[in-house]
C-alpha cells in the first residue's frame, strides 16, 4: 500500500527534528588525568526526539502521520531514517551545510551524569522550503502539530498557524521559548508549567494559575491550554467552561525525557478518534505517567495503554 495517497494519514506533524543518543555503562575509578569519573560504556541506545518522537509515539499508538522537518546530511540522520516507523511518511529535509541536533546522555547505573548537545540554530536558513512541503502535503490532514523545540525549524510559525486556520484545521502546539505571541490563533497549546510561568509570572496558587492562564487563552486567541505539572497532574482550561484538572497516576518518574511529546500526541489521535477534548486530556495524562516510568525518549503501545486505562477505571 502506498500510504502517500491513503486517507490513514490524518496527522501532520512539523518541528524540530532530533537524535537522541544514550551511552549507558559505569564508574569504576577517577581519571589520573584529571580527577574526573571514567565511565566505561558497554552499551549504546539511538531514539528519535523532538518532532520525530512525537511521529514515533503516534506510530506506536497505530496511526500513521507525516513528518515534515530539518536534519543534516549527515550519519546521524542516516540513523533517524533507519528508526523511523513505516507508519511515518518521512518528510525529512536534508541540508549538507547542517548537522543534524544531537543529545548525547551518558549514564552510569541508570543515572544521568552529563548530557552534551550537539547544535546550530536553523534560523540562518530559508524556511520557506518548510512551509512550502507542508503545503504540497496538507491534503486530507485533520490536525497539524507543532513540536517547537526553539532550533529554528518553525520560524514560519505565524504562517504556518494562518494556513491551518483557512482551511479549518486543528492546530496543537507544543511551544517553547520566551515568546507566545507567536502562537496567536493556535488551537491548543500544551506548556508544562515552568513554561507557562516563563510567559506569565510565577503562579502562587491554583486560583492564581487559572486567572493567568485564562487572560493567556484571550490574548492568544487560543481555543484550549493544557498546562502539564508533572506530580501535580494537569489542567486544561478552555474558552467559556470551567477549568478540568487531572490528578497525575504516577507520583514518581524514572524519566521525563519526550513526555510532553507523548501528551500532545495521544491529544492529537484521540480528537482524530472522535473523542472531546477533556477525554483526549484524560487519555493524554493516563500515557503520560506511562511514559515517565520508561527509560529515554520512549513511547506507549496501545495495548499498554489499554491495560492500564483498564487498571485505573477499575480502581476508582
Amino acid at each position: 500500500m502506498n500510504i502517500y495517497n491513503s486517507k490513514k494519514v490524518k496527522i501532520m506533524i512539523v518541528g524540530d527534528i532530533m537524535l537522541d543518543k544514550y551511552w549507558q555503562g559505569s564508574i569504576g575509578r577517577k581519571s589520573p588525568e584529571a580527577q574526573v569519573p571514567v565511565v566505561k560504556i558497554n552499551n549504546s541506545i539511538n531514539q528519535p526526539g523532538g518532532a520525530a518522537n512525537v511521529a514515533m509515539n503516534i506510530a506506536s499508538l497505530g496511526k500513521y502521520s507525516k513528518l515534515i522537518g530539518i536534519t543534516g546530511n549527515d550519519n546521524n540522520a542516516l540513523i533517524l531514517k533507519k528508526i523511523l516507523h513505516k507508519r511515518i511518511i518521512n518528510n525529512i529535509i536534508c541540508i549538507s551545510k547542517y548537522k543534524t541536533i544531537t543529545k548525547l546522555r551518558i549514564l552510569s547505573d541508570n543515572k544521568q551524569i552529563i548530557r552534551i548537545d550537539f547544535e546550530e540554530n536553523l534560523n540562518k536558513f530559508n524556511n520557506e522550503i518548510i512551509y512550502k512541503k507542508i503545503k504540497e502535503s496538507i491534503k486530507n490532514i485533520k490536525i497539524v502539530i507543532l513540536s517547537d523545540y526553539n532550533k529554528g525549524t518553525l520560524n514560519n510559525i505565524k504562517k504556518i498557524i494562518n494556513l491551518t486556520q483557512k482551511m479549518c484545521i486543528p492546530i496543537l502546539i507544543d511551544p517553547k521559548g520566551a515568546d507566545f505571541k507567536k502562537y496567536y490563533g493556535a488551537t491548543i497549546l500544551t506548556p508544562n508549567l515552568d513554561e507557562f510561568e516563563l510567559i506569565v509570572g510565577k503562579c502562587k496558587n491554583e486560583n492564581k494559575m487559572i486567572n493567568k492562564g485564562m487572560k493567556l487563552i484571550r490574548n492568544l486567541n487560543l481555543s484550549a491550554l493544557l498546562i502539564t505539572k508533572s506530580k501535580e497532574g494537569m489542567t486544561l482550561l478552555q474558552k467559556n467552561k470551567k477549568p478540568v484538572h487531572f490528578n497525575a497516576i504516577s507520583k514518581e518518574a524514572l524519566d521525563v525525557t519526550g513526555a510532553g511529546d507523548t501528551v500532545i500526541s495521544m491529544i492529537a489521535i484521540s480528537l482524530i478518534n472522535g473523542n472531546t477534548l477533556e477525554q483526549a486530556c484524560f487519555r493524554a495524562n493516563i500515557a503520560a505517567s506511562m511514559v515517565v516510568n520508561k527509560f529515554g525518549t520512549s513511547t506507549v503501545t496501545n495495548e499498554e495503554f489499554n491495560e492500564q486505562k483498564k487498571l485505573i477505571i477499575k480502581k476508582r
